[in-house]
């Protein structure tokens, strides 16, 4: 849809127009939102575009650029849209004369339509001519990264608090924000060096006043710049907590299943032995022979798992600090039964 704007020099406000009016005093502002062939085709008729520029508008530029044609500029931007916890850019190009400013762009793009209600409603909105409203857009859309960036904040610290619980859905959604962190920053840092261009003032068509903006545009791009590098490096250290938090987990996972391996250990061992085929085995034919084996492994189980406590393997970790005294006394329970159980191995019959 192709809608025209025009400003004359004894109004202070944006009205609507017609082609017909390039060329009259003032200056006018084109509009093309969703631009089918024939759009461009009229464009092409009233403006006498390159080929190259025709081919262009056709079809999507994935990255900004900047052509200058003498007598009229164009130039590819875009700008940000969060659609959920997606960041995407819709594509704006933008062909700057001396008295016209015609914007085209497939989607709706909030900075054109916020930059038309002010020129239709503020008066002196619109003054200073093409270029200066080209500034203000290009200011706009610079400024329209800012919640973007707030949203890549927000969705950090999100990851970082579910990087420490060890949540695994982490992965892919970190692969999914590094992912449209890198799209913003091959869009933003090929449309700064655009700004810088658009900032030297060197193009008939571009004043100094605007070029003043553009500068200042270019250095708020520098900026967005470097904090999307800051959200790459933060997301790789979210990646790197998760993975220390899940190798934690899995490291007091096999402690604890390497302490009840170590506690079994000795009693596998004595039930190997005793369940042993043998016909001479004179354990096997004392009184309380069973209840002394039982008794054995119940003091070796007990005893290791009292070791493993006062090392800090298993239990609370202030029980690692209990004085040696302590663990003294913890031995001399420990073999308080084994002296006590001792005398249940010997033989039923003896002299004794």
């Amino acid at each position: 849809m192709l809608s025209v704007m025009t400003k004359a020099d004894n109004s202070t406000l944006l009205v609507p127009g017609s082609l017909n009016d390039l060329g009259l005093a003032g200056w006018s502002w084109i509009d093309v939102t969703d631009p089918s062939e024939a759009d461009i085709s009229t464009l092409s008729e009233h403006f006498d575009l390159d080929p190259l520029v025709i081919e262009d508008l056709g079809e999507a530029t994935l990255f900004p650029k900047l052509d200058d044609f003498s007598t009229y500029v164009f130039c590819v931007m875009h700008t940000p849209d969060v659609s959920g916890d997606r960041v995407l850019t819709n594509e704006l190009d933008v062909l700057l004369y001396s008295n016209a400013l015609v914007t085209l762009h497939r989607q709706t793009v909030p900075v054109v339509e916020s930059m038309i209600q002010h020129a239709q409603v503020t008066p002196g909105f619109a003054d200073g001519g093409p270029d200066r409203m080209f500034a203000r857009i290009a200011e706009l859309t610079g400024r329209s990264y800012l919640p973007l960036l707030d949203h890549l904040d927000v969705r950090i610290e999100e990851l970082e608090e579910a990087s420490l619980r060890g949540d695994p859905q982490i992965i892919a959604d970190v692969q999914r924000l590094r992912s449209d962190t890198s799209r913003i920053r091959r869009v933003v840092a090929p449309q700064r060096e655009v700004l810088r261009s658009l900032s030297e003032g060197e193009r008939g068509v571009i004043g100094a006043r605007a070029a003043r903006r553009f500068s200042s545009v270019y250095d708020h791009h520098h900026r967005v710049v470097e904090s999307l590098d800051s959200a790459r490096v933060l997301l790789g250290s979210v990646m790197d907590t998760y993975r220390s938090t899940v190798a934690e987990r899995t490291n007091e996972v096999m402690k604890v299943l390497t302490v009840f391996s170590a506690i079994l250990l000795p009693l596998s061992l004595l039930a190997g032995i005793y369940g042993m085929n043998f016909a001479n085995m004179p354990e096997l034919q004392w009184q309380w022979g069973y209840f002394g084996l039982v008794g054995a492994m119940a003091v070796a189980a007990i005893s290791m798992w009292l070791y493993f406590v006062r090392r800090g393997f298993i239990g609370r970790a202030h029980i690692r600090v209990t004085p040696r005294s302590v663990g003294k006394g913890l031995a001399v329970v420990a073999k308080a039964p084994i002296k006590v159980l001792s005398g249940f191995f010997l033989p039923a019959n003896s002299d004794d």
